[in-house]
């Protein structure tokens, strides 16, 4: 499958922090009983950036369009007809 198809899912990356800064969030997290700080940092990053709008989610579609070729939609297809078929009538 498409790569940008999986842009929802968490994505590993590095940041370089200070000692002191590190040493913070550490603390921070421990204060939350946590044992890494990843959402703590999602946290901090969503609140700097803001909310995202309307305008941003226009501007990713229409910047995203033909990022798939006929066969990236094709599997995509295919594996959401085998999934259909597959899920149980009942839930």
């Amino acid at each position: 499958m498409h790569s940008n198809a999986r842009m929802h899912l968490p994505m590993r990356t590095t940041v370089e922090l200070t000692d002191r800064t590190y040493a913070r969030l550490r603390a921070r997290a421990a204060e939350r009983g946590m044992r890494g700080f990843s959402a703590i940092v999602e946290e901090a990053l969503e609140r700097h950036l803001g909310p995202a709008d309307e305008d941003d989610l226009a501007t990713g579609l229409v910047e995203a369009e033909g990022t798939w070729s006929e066969d990236d939609v094709a599997e995509w297809e295919r594996a959401r007809r085998e999934a259909w078929a597959t899920w149980p009538a009942d839930r």
